[in-house]
């Protein structure tokens, strides 16, 4: 059909036509065929609008964002560098946004592969969305290139920890210690030394490594975490000093407010965990310990977290999202009082994540399920790994 002016569409104009006509009916198809999905959706999210004015706020980006937003064209390299910096933003604020940019930013990156940064990248994104085959086989390409990549070494122990293979952990440890990187070594033994149950060992290797002058911020916050959660394991009464001390040096760091917000309802203390979450109600890992200290604490709102903590998982599910595995069996276990389904998901969990925590989510369902067989495996998996407080 002829245009205004007359002239007949060119080609390129019918081929962009037909693809909004065919975009259209798609989007017409999945309105029809997904009901229930959008009204889970929509009943968990505002009502959209059109803003009156450029000064209507629409949405907020986490502290420290704009410190790594560019400023000026990129090489390949720094694109690599921003991206890591985006991933570790994204775990310190539980912002899955971060790690979606990054993940875009290094797909645009297709000439380096083999690039040491983007490797490091790359795993930083395997390893956020708890693939750690994939991290991991990033960190083993990097470290056959380059043998004395002493943080490629540290993150592969870390990894390794997380997974429950602390020989190998213990391999990277002692080749970080005995030359790559002795500052990398010392917190890589702290770290091993503390998924042993040898809290003492740990906290004395700490002790001489945050006594150094110059230490690099970033690192300075995950030793005084690492601290703090020594303390708390060894039942120190000043765990709660080293967790104000962690929280100083990273404010909002959701991976110290975890934690510690464990560390209050172990302690006895649920009422304090309101005041520290309250403000995060983004956060579904938080808002979790948030619900489960205000069913402890015999709290007002107890059933409204409770309600609103069900409505994430059902929304995560509808969008096809699987909600954190650990969390969602202390969800069942504790606020759903569903041993069996508590149970299932915890041995899921345990086949890919065997950190401390992992195994005691696992025990508290195999123990209310009266599976004893499940406690003596667990009890055996820790001997063999080394480990001296079993489950």
């Amino acid at each position: 059909m002829p245009d205004s002016a007359g002239h007949a569409p060119r080609p390129s104009e019918h081929d962009a036509l037909l693809s909004r006509i065919i975009a259209a009916l798609v989007l017409a198809l999945l309105l029809f065929a997904l009901p229930g999905l959008l009204q889970v959706a929509h009943a968990a999210r505002p009502v959209a609008f059109v803003p009156a004015d450029g000064s209507v706020v629409l949405d907020r980006l986490p502290g420290g964002y704009m410190q790594v937003v560019p400023v000026h064209r990129e090489t390949p390299g720094e694109a690599a560098l921003r991206a890591q910096r985006l991933y570790q933003l994204a775990a310190r604020t539980g912002d899955a946004r971060l790690a979606t940019r990054a993940d875009a930013l290094l797909a645009r990156q297709p000439t380096l592969q083999r690039n040491a940064g983007v490797r490091m990248a790359r795993a930083f994104s395997a390893q956020h969305r708890h693939d750690f085959p994939a991290a991991l086989r990033e960190l083993d390409a990097l470290i056959a290139a380059s043998p004395r990549h002493g943080e490629a070494r540290l993150a592969r122990a870390q990894i390794q920890l997380v997974r429950g293979n602390l020989a190998a952990a213990r391999q990277d440890c002692v080749a970080l210690a005995t030359g790559i990187d002795q500052d990398s070594g010392l917190l890589c033994v702290a770290m091993l030394s503390l998924r042993q149950g040898r809290t003492g060992v740990a906290a004395q290797v700490l002790d001489r490594w945050l006594r150094q002058d110059g230490l690099d911020p970033a690192r300075r916050a995950h030793a005084l975490l690492l601290r703090a959660d020594v303390a708390a394991r060894a039942r120190d009464p000043g765990a709660d000093a080293f967790y104000r001390h962690a929280m100083a040096a990273s404010p909002g760091d959701v991976r110290v407010l975890l934690p510690y917000a464990r560390f209050l309802r172990d302690t006895r203390r649920p009422s304090r965990v309101e005041s520290l979450l309250a403000a995060y109600a983004d956060h579904d890992g938080l808002q979790l310990q948030r619900a489960l200290a205000a069913q402890e604490a015999g709290a007002a709102n107890a059933a409204t977290l409770r309600q609103s903590q069900a409505r994430r998982y059902a929304l995560l599910r509808a969008l096809g999202q699987t909600p954190e595995l650990r969390d969602e069996a202390e969800y069942l276990l504790l606020l759903r009082h569903d041993i069996p389904g508590a149970l299932a998901v915890a041995q899921r969990n345990f086949r890919t994540q065997r950190d401390h925590e992992d195994v005691q989510v696992l025990a508290r369902a195999a123990q209310a399920a009266g599976r004893t067989e499940i406690l003596r495996n667990l009890h055996d998996w820790s001997a063999q790994q080394g480990i001296g407080a079993t489950p």
